[in-house]
């Protein structure tokens, strides 16, 4: 499987990171690093649509200035440089997320994640936002849908907080293997991966984690809905500021109870239960 990259580089001194990644979020790029002056986006080659990379290209021109160059790059050569790039990150007091290169940090919850394509190392704003909401809910004998399971590091770290069950689903291949992996590098054993689409599930949850993107979200919202369990929580994230009032709006059309919003650097997260 081969990879784009395009490379994002800033003319004035403004930082654009987010509102690009957010953009380029809801055409199927998955993964970022950030550059000089700018920010590297990754997406696979099968998903690139042309047109509409131009037309979100057009759009940001409109907003600031830039330039990009892209080029096809291994798989390969993308671990490389996350490896050159990858630093252990401390969510809070009790949780840190590290890779399997890094010496043992003294953490109540330590998170080892191998730095591969998937998305969900912590360094993400909404992967930071996420796990700190995660322990603001009791996990003790719930059962838990991680969609779009990236890592893994999510449903991983539900097991460590009590979960009794708990599920993780991502459509990209490279993502189930990694999210195996990681799993395995936590010794989390009693832990099930998935590859494909929410659309193949059955069963309910008590919790359900879905940090994609504004447009995926609001798309399968009313599918989130059938798989969540009475007083069930669903957490939110993957969208800026702008895209809170429209999912709200959205979410409690559909009789969702709102609960909380939280932020960090423009990117949100939202807290419902039913």
């Amino acid at each position: 499987m081969n990879y784009i990259e395009i490379s994002f580089t800033f003319l004035d001194h403004r930082d654009f990171r987010d509102i690009l990644a957010a953009r380029l979020n809801e055409i199927e790029f998955e993964s970022y690093l950030d550059i000089e002056d700018g920010l590297a986006a990754y997406i696979q080659e099968s998903l690139l649509d042309q047109k509409k990379l131009d037309s979100v290209i057009s759009d940001l021109k409109s907003l600031f200035i830039f330039d990009y160059s892209i080029k096809y790059i291994e798989q390969k050569n993308w671990n490389l440089k996350w490896e050159k790039s990858f630093h252990p990150v401390k969510i809070n007091k009790d949780c840190i997320i590290r890779a399997h290169f890094h010496d043992k940090l003294d953490y109540k919850y330590e998170i080892i994640i191998t730095p591969k394509m998937s998305f969900g190392t912590g360094h993400h704003e909404t992967t930071y936002l996420m796990i700190n909401q995660m322990f603001e809910l009791d996990f003790k004998n719930r059962s838990v849908l991680d969609v779009g399971c990236g890592t893994g590091v999510l449903t991983i770290l539900s097991k460590m907080l009590g979960s009794s069950y708990t599920l993780g689903i991502d459509i990209d291949r490279w993502s189930y293997e990694n999210s195996l992996e990681n799993a395995f590098l936590n010794n989390i054993k009693d832990i099930k991966f998935l590859q494909g689409d929410i659309n193949n599930l059955d069963g309910k949850f008590d919790v359900i984690f879905a940090n994609i993107n504004r447009n995926i979200i609001l798309s399968d919202i009313n599918k989130y809905i059938d798989l969540m369990n009475q007083d069930a929580d669903l957490l939110l994230s993957g969208f800026l500021l702008e895209d809170v009032q429209i999912i709200r709006k959205k979410s409690e059309s559909l009789n969702l109870n709102f609960i909380s919003n939280k932020n960090k650097n423009k990117w949100n997260l939202l807290h419902f239960t039913n």
